[in-house]
Parts: structure tokens; sequence; C-alpha cells
């Protein structure tokens, strides 16, 4: 892991291009606010812990995270 579960938290709830890995369970958007994501059960997390985006750095960066 690159960084804390906080961390993959906050910058699920700010990324624009969130999206669950298996859409059963995981029906929750990132867009309403009220759900828990996470950069771990996005589609974009790679095995090797980054975004397939290159999204995650600069969200952090962004938002001081």
């Amino acid at each position: 892991m690159r960084a804390n579960q906080q961390t993959y938290k906050n910058v699920a709830k700010h990324c624009s291009a969130y999206t669950a890995k298996d859409q059963e369970h995981y029906t929750a958007s990132n867009k309403a606010g009220d759900t828990d994501v996470t950069c771990t059960t996005c589609r974009h997390f790679t095995e090797d812990a980054y975004c397939s985006l290159d999204l995650f750095d600069p969200i952090v960066q962004r938002h001081n995270f």
C-alpha cells in the first residue's frame, strides 16, 4: 500500500473517475457523499496499489491529504 486507508477513502471521495470494481457489491457512488468509498474498491486501482488513470497524486496534492 502506498497510503493509509484514510487517505484512500479521502481520495476516492474526491475522485470524479471512481468506479466500483464490483457493481453488485459496491453500488454506491462517491458523488453522493453518503457512502464509504475507497481507492482499494475502485476499478482503476491496480494490484501494485496505483491508480491506472494517474489521479491519486494530483488529488492528494490538491486537497493536502
